[in-house]
This record gives C-alpha cells, sequence and structure tokens, in this order.
C-alpha cells in the first residue's frame, strides 16, 4: 500500500529532520560560544558578518531552527497518527488523520522553499567562514582556537546542507502523502 509506504518514509524523514535540526543548532550553539570568547572589539564585527552575509543573527537562526525543529515534530506526530490509522484500515480515521496530517504541515509547506533558500546562505556563508577566520588578527584569536574552529567548519557545512536536502524531502513527501 502506497500509502502506508508514504506515511513510514515521512516518519523517518520527520525524525531524521528533528535530529539535523537539533544538530545544526548545537553547532550554531558551538559558533556562538566562540565568539563570546572572542575580544570585545571583535564581537560585533563577526555578528554583523553573520547577519549581513545570511540575513538572520546567531539569536535569529536559533529561533528559526527552533520553530523549524518544532514544525517537524508536529508533521511527525501527525505522521505517525495517519499510520496508526492505515494499520486499524479504518477509511474514516485515515481520512480524519491526513487532513490534520496537512494541516499540521501547511506552516512547512507555505514556507519550505524559503527556509530551503536560507539554509543554502548558509551553507555558502560557512563554506567561505575559514578564509573569514583566517582573516582574524592572532592578537584576537589564539592558533589553537583557530585550528579548532577550521576544522569544525566542513561538519556545520555539511550539518547545514543535510537540514537544507531534508526540507526538500520532506515537501515531497508530503506531496505524495496529502498533495501539495
Amino acid at each position: 500500500m502506497q500509502q502506508k509506504e508514504d506515511a513510514e518514509r515521512l516518519i523517518k524523514t520527520c525524525e531524521t529532520g528533528k535530529d539535523s535540526v537539533a544538530a545544526f543548532s548545537r553547532s550554531i550553539d558551538d559558533f556562538s560560544a566562540v565568539v563570546e570568547d572572542l575580544p570585545a572589539v571583535a564581537r560585533p564585527l563577526v555578528r554583523r558578518d553573520v547577519e549581513s552575509n545570511t540575513g538572520m543573527s546567531v539569536d535569529e537562526w536559533k529561533a528559526f531552527l527552533e520553530r523549524l525543529g518544532a514544525r517537524y515534530s508536529a508533521i511527525y506526530d501527525a505522521a505517525r497518527r495517519v499510520d496508526e490509522a492505515l494499520d486499524e484500515a479504518n477509511d474514516s480515521k485515515v481520512a480524519e488523520a491526513t487532513a490534520a496530517l496537512k494541516d499540521a504541515s501547511a506552516p512547512l509547506v507555505e514556507n519550505v522553499d524559503t527556509a530551503a533558500e536560507e539554509m543554502q546562505t548558509m551553507e555558502a556563508y560557512l563554506e567561505g567562514l575559514p578564509a573569514k577566520i583566517n582573516m582574524i588578527p592572532d592578537a584576537f584569536l589564539k592558533a589553537d582556537v583557530r585550528e579548532g574552529l577550521i576544522s569544525s567548519v566542513p561538519g556545520y557545512v555539511e550539518r547545514a546542507r543535510a537540514v537544507k536536502e531534508l526540507l526538500n524531502e520532506a515537501k515531497e513527501e508530503l506531496s505524495s502523502l496529502v498533495g501539495g
């Protein structure tokens, strides 16, 4: 039964999506902690650089990721109800659960393209971050901190890319399951 497979695939995507959003949020927290350890004169420069190049401040990124994680959770819960209704083979419960899933997924579906663009912007910013880190004078950033930060950037990029790709997967799976 295709609908059952679609529901199960969406559930897995939402689980992975929640995990990926949480991992990227931790990356933002780690980056923010490094910024807070910079000398007072450097912190506002780094904060402005993030905001001017990504369109959001670090706090706005954290709020964006929190909303995205909550959307994945709501869709996950609704998709589980669809899956359970399909197990019961109760057409009225399936229809009701599918309608609830459509409602729960509306905020993500309505904004998925924008969210994916935001993640693409962050991914591009992160890819250029090592060059920017190397431009920070040694007096502001110790060599071991610099090396640690630069070595963590590829992981940040991969986590941003994963969040972006999962947004597109969720969009396609929702379209298959509830129409789009």
